[in-house]
């Protein structure tokens, strides 16, 4: 056999030699690459095995969506409840384990669940409802998915905005869970939160009933000046509780006052959801011989949680 020269030690040696130092080092290098894929999987199983165990239990909310009343068809997805409407939930839960015992004969399903209303926060609008099913199975049910209906009253002084329903669902036996959220969304009132307490979305009004503004807040001698505003920016106590009240100052056209009414208003309550906002109204009618001409109406806003005042003020006309 011929020698080969080496390089590093500058020396001839034996081909037989060189393959077999050759071959030491690759078997050793072989041995670091096994371990170092072995820890490799260990730590991939170790972060993504609760994921895929959950994933491969199949538990999942299906066909689930919101109604104006029980069994209704699902709303359309622009649909707007209102503020003080009742939304109805229907939703179906598939992919459960079922618990078989051959000597009985019979085939056992438990599950829990929870559905709560929220908003964009996941604060929620109205208390959970929770419930449950643990019931043994028919040998026709092989197929089946059990429906559970739900039903929430909403805030009176909710927002408009984006909403959702969460669902949660465990199966005790296959000790899963899964969860999904079914969003609606709520007309009414939109709010812009200050940091004090200010009126908000102030109209005048033709009648006290009007949902339209009056694009030019002018009156004829005799008539009632009508006015809604909401009242935003103040602050929360405990369990919710708000305390607010407003004064009412009106003056003629040449600064004289027509009307003063320090304590026109008090709201004072509490709410499972935080209030978002408090209306507030005036109704305020102006004598046959009312001087014409153009009148200015403040607001003394006081917020007695927060201990913040502010003043609004607003104009109309005699014409």
């Amino acid at each position: 056999m011929s020698p080969i020269h080496n390089l590093k030690t500058k020396k001839w040696v034996r081909a037989f030699d060189a393959a077999q130092r050759f071959k030491g080092t690759a078997c050793r290098f072989d041995g670091w690459a096994r371990l170092l894929v072995s820890v490799c999987g260990i730590g991939l199983s170790l972060l993504f095995g609760s994921r895929s165990a959950q994933a491969d239990s199949g538990l999942a909310v299906i066909r689930a969506g919101v109604q104006q009343s029980e069994d209704a068809p699902f709303v359309p997805a622009d649909f707007r409840f209102m503020p003080g409407d009742y939304v109805y939930f229907t939703f179906d839960i598939a992919g459960f384990h079922v618990r078989t015992n051959p000597e009985a004969g019979t085939r056992h399903m438990s599950l829990t669940y929870e559905i709560t209303p929220q908003d964009s926060e996941n604060v929620s609008l109205a208390p959970t409802i929770k419930g449950g099913i643990d019931v043994d199975l028919n040998p026709e049910d092989k197929e089946w998915t059990p429906k559970r209906r739900a039903s929430f009253l909403l805030p009176s002084y909710v927002a408009a905005g984006q909403y959702h329903l969460h669902v949660a669902v465990q199966d005790s036996i296959a000790k899963a869970e899964t969860t999904a959220d079914v969003p609606f969304l709520i007309g009414g009132v939109k709010v812009l939160q200050p940091d004090v307490i200010t009126a908000q979305n102030f109209a005048f009004l033709r009648k006290e009933n009007d949902r339209e503004p009056l694009e030019v807040p002018a009156y004829s001698p005799g008539d009632t000046v009508f006015a809604r505003f909401n009242l935003v920016g103040f602050r929360l106590g405990q369990k919710n509780e708000y305390n607010l009240s407003y004064g009412v100052t009106v003056l003629r056209p040449d600064g004289r006052p027509f009307l003063n009414n320090p304590q026109a208003a008090e709201l004072k309550g509490d709410s499972f959801y935080p209030a978002k906002y408090l209306p507030g109204t005036i109704a305020l009618t102006v004598p046959p011989n009312a001087e014409r001409g153009q009148y200015v109406i403040t607001l003394a806003l006081h917020d007695l949680i927060g201990n913040r005042t502010s003043e609004f003020k607003q104009s109309f006309s005699i014409e």
